[in-house]
């Protein structure tokens, strides 16, 4: 999952080749001046990257949202201690999968100094209102302290991009170490045993087995699709093409025909759907006459997906894996089975849901059927078998 300043980074990139390009094509302009525009254009772009290490880690914002009680600095009270700084977001499934390695390293070492500070940086809208952030950090049970980045301040700070996101600092408050997604837990953990030896070097860590690291995406772990997220502007800007001929319609009401045509990190849709920036949302209830559906190809040994309501909760969603209602053992936490024998979710909150569970290695479709108007789709995401070892909270 990826943050704005990616985006303004890829984009920049394409400007400033482009450009570069265009300049190369009329030979009466000096070389001299191209290079220098060609070197204002890596300077731009590298101004923007994250902070690396060796840098002093900034401090945290004086009226930052703090979650778990008390407030944080590394003036004060973090002072010779070993801190992660650690980005996440509560829709974001590559995070919610780092948890259990979080809370077992902060369990294990806290105790000897190291401290952990969660900060959230919300995705969509909804995950930037104190709140939601405030029910997430509880409902995933986050021992450590954290704060609500509502207005990007810590994120911007830190030039950050992406999620999951952290840096190791030392006791000085310089960066050591930039751990970004998932896996190589080994290797941060080695590290924060280093950092905490750097200031208490009686320690001694012997009887603690740091287990080595495993690729999670190794071709042993199966096949999984690529995140896809819905609607015009971050289907089109990240991932998430529409298979149907009417397209995207910028925030327009579209009545889409059904469409047998399937698009490889991409969705389909049938009857009325509000087009908007970054979901899909059901403008009527699907019935047997009228027809309301959106769906997904797939692999992945698990399937996730970002859910809301734009305008009440709860509301529901049939769901249907290769037309059939989701068998007994492939059913994600969140799905509910009705009177009829049909799967559904129902969505209580804006958040991620747990669709489909120990999925077999064969390529699949998912469809969800708002069963009221007013079901927001986000976005998709899925998992292998080596990412199955997580609470799903």
């Amino acid at each position: 999952m990826f943050g704005l300043t990616f985006q303004v980074i890829k984009i920049l990139e394409l400007i400033f080749i482009n450009s570069f390009k265009k300049l190369l094509q009329f030979r009466k302009i000096p070389m001299k001046l191209i290079l220098s525009v060609l070197l204002l254009s890596i300077l731009t772009i590298s101004s923007l990257a994250e902070l690396k290490p060796g840098t002093r880690a900034p401090d945290f914002p004086k009226n930052s949202i703090w979650l778990g009680g008390g407030s944080h600095s590394f003036k004060t009270d973090l002072k010779g201690k070993v801190v992660l700084v650690d980005f996440w977001e509560y829709t974001c499934i590559n995070c919610i999968r780092t948890f259990p390695h979080l809370k077992e390293l902060y369990q294990r070492y806290h105790k000897y100094g190291f401290e952990i500070i969660g900060v959230h940086k919300g995705e969509f809208a909804f995950a930037s209102v104190a709140s939601n952030v405030e029910a997430a950090y509880r409902r995933f049970k986050l021992p450590y302290p954290g704060i609500a980045d509502i207005n990007d301040k810590v994120w911007d700070e830190y030039n950050c991009y992406t999620w999951p996101d952290s840096y190791l600092i030392d006791g000085n408050g310089i960066i050591r170490l930039n751990h970004q997604g998932e896996g190589k837990y080994g290797e941060l953990e080695k590290q924060i045993q280093k950092l905490l030896k750097e200031i208490h070097p009686e320690l001694n860590f012997s009887g603690y087995k740091v287990p080595p690291d495993k690729d999670l995406f190794a071709d042993g772990c199966g096949k999984q699709s690529d995140e896809i997220y819905i609607g015009y502007d971050r289907g089109n800007l990240w991932g998430g093409k529409i298979a149907n001929p009417e397209g995207f319609q910028a925030d327009k009401t579209v009545f889409y025909k059904p469409t047998s045509r399937r698009v490889e990190r991409g969705f389909f849709v049938q009857g009325k759907w509000h087009n908007g920036p970054d979901s899909f949302t059901s403008v009527s209830p699907s019935t047997n006459k009228n027809k309301v559906s959106l769906g997904i190809t797939y692999y992945g040994r698990d399937v996730y997906s970002v859910l809301g309501d734009k305008d009440k909760f709860p509301v529901d969603l049939l769901v249907t894996r290769d037309g059939d209602p989701v068998p007994p053992l492939m059913r994600g936490k969140d799905l509910k089975v009705n009177e009829k024998g049909e799967t559904y979710v129902r969505i209580t909150e804006p958040r991620m849901y747990y669709i489909i569970t120990k999925e077999n290695s064969s390529k699949h479709e998912l469809k969800f059927f708002p069963l009221e108007k007013g079901a927001s789709i986000y976005s998709f995401t899925f998992g292998n078998k080596c990412l199955e070892n997580f609470d799903r909270l």
